[in-house]
């Protein structure tokens, strides 16, 4: 792993300085792309000097995870989740209170008052994720947020692609949404994106704060090896996530059944933890393997001839391309699937959004292994040299000390003594 180590400028500014770490879930084991950028942040953070973490225990949550992080971090405080259904009444409350149901279904005054009674001894709070904005967003002492996505947009995208009576729900929703995404970013004295495009459409919204583009980091892994057995065609990560969920459709809907004919010995196969049961039934009868949760991926990885991305709705950064990238693998996507990296088609991976088109990229890394080794190894190599942990810690530490220069500057100069005018 490239781990950077502080500069000298960046001791001394940690020595004092204490960091709350507000982050949605409990971020160990990394196995999602949430999870694995808040865990690289808490390294960061802790790295820098002292951290510690509030954060929601979910009922699906690994039983090691706490103490994972308490070996990272000082004090760890969870409270569970308990997520609102949209069968309950708070859906409606939501709406008419104008909050966006989007964000506060998590919400819990129990994390609110924990985070204010722990904020006046930090120097620092990172809120991680835009759920965890109204916990942090009014403290007064200096706050950062980390943007994963710019959620209005995904919603956004996710409803042009609905139809019918909820239309207008959703509508109203987005509208209540956009306006807290809005207020709440700029509440903060400064906040961070995965991307450049996702920077962008920060500020199109509103966001007038500093916002500092931080991509996230990639772990230095070996090079699969190429053979026969490298002969599947995989997606592996998150399923329940609707963006993802949508574009699994997509491929079984519309894709599977153009590529199927000419898979030969090689299978499809879907990795990943909480697949809906509409996708995996779907996946089972058109004879797509599904496989769920994997505790060890290398065994899929190393299976790999062709790693897939049908995403239709774009947003922060897909990890897993990163991932298979890094290790060497050929990878087929949409232009959605890998927004915001700047890859290179034909150069760095294959892109198409068409179904027939994309049945057709994945035949062609199928039956050409030139092809699959070259775009493997450029885009190994363009992985990591701009998505290094080296990279994005800087960024991080840069921030740290540029968001909480003023306060200590305040601190450390001597009072004024009695009688004169300063």
């Amino acid at each position: 792993m490239d781990v950077w180590k502080p500069s000298f400028w960046a001791y001394r500014l940690v020595q004092a300085m204490r960091t709350l770490f507000v982050t949605h879930l409990v971020p160990y084991p990394p196995d999602t792309g949430g999870k694995a950028v808040a865990w690289d942040t808490l390294q960061c953070l802790a790295h820098l000097e002292a951290v510690d973490v509030c954060a929601f225990l979910a009922p699906w949550a690994h039983r090691d995870g706490v103490d994972q992080v308490t070996r990272v971090a000082g004090k760890v405080i969870t409270l569970p989740l308990h997520r609102r259904s949209l069968r309950a009444l708070y859906f409606p409350l939501a709406l008419a209170r104008r909050e966006p149901y989007y964000i506060m279904r998590d919400y819990s005054a129990e994390m609110r008052a924990r985070v204010r009674e722990m904020a006046s001894g930090y120097d620092l709070v990172v809120g991680d994720s835009l759920y965890t904005a109204p916990y942090v967003a009014d403290l007064r002492i200096p706050k950062i947020l980390q943007q994963h996505n710019v959620e209005s947009y995904l919603v956004a995208e996710f409803l042009s692609r609905k139809r019918g009576v909820t239309s207008w729900t959703g509508q109203l929703e987005l509208r209540h949404l956009r306006a807290f995404e809005r207020d709440h970013c700029n509440a903060f004295e400064a906040v961070v994106a995965l991307s450049d495009v996702d920077r962008d459409r920060l500020e199109a919204l509103g966001v007038r704060v500093p916002i500092t583009v931080a991509p996230p980091a990639v772990d230095t892994v070996g090079v699969t090896p190429d053979g026969p057995g490298r002969r599947n065609v995989v997606y592996l990560g998150t399923q329940h996530w609707p963006p993802i969920a949508d574009g699994l459709r997509w491929y079984l809907s519309e894709v599977h059944s153009r590529l199927a004919p000419q898979l030969g010995a090689a299978q499809v196969v879907l990795a990943g933890p909480q697949p809906p049961r509409d996708v995996r039934e779907e996946a089972e009868r058109r004879g797509v393997r599904v496989l769920g949760y994997v505790d060890n991926t290398e065994p899929v990885y190393r299976n790999t001839a062709v790693f897939m991305v049908p995403l239709r709705i774009g947003g922060g950064v897909r990890l897993k391309i990163l991932h298979a990238l890094a290790r060497g693998l050929a990878v087929v996507s949409t232009t959605a699937g890998c927004e915001g990296l700047d890859l290179v088609p034909e150069q760095h991976l294959l892109i198409a959004d068409d179904p027939d088109e994309f049945a057709s990229a994945i035949v062609r890394v199928l039956r050409d292994p030139d092809l699959r080794r070259r775009l493997g190894a450029e885009g190994r190599a363009y992985v990591l040299e701009h998505f290094s942990q080296k990279r994005r810690w800087a960024r991080l530490a840069a921030l740290a000390e540029q968001v909480t220069a003023k306060r200590r500057t305040l601190q450390a100069e001597p009072p004024v003594a009695a009688g004169r005018v300063p």
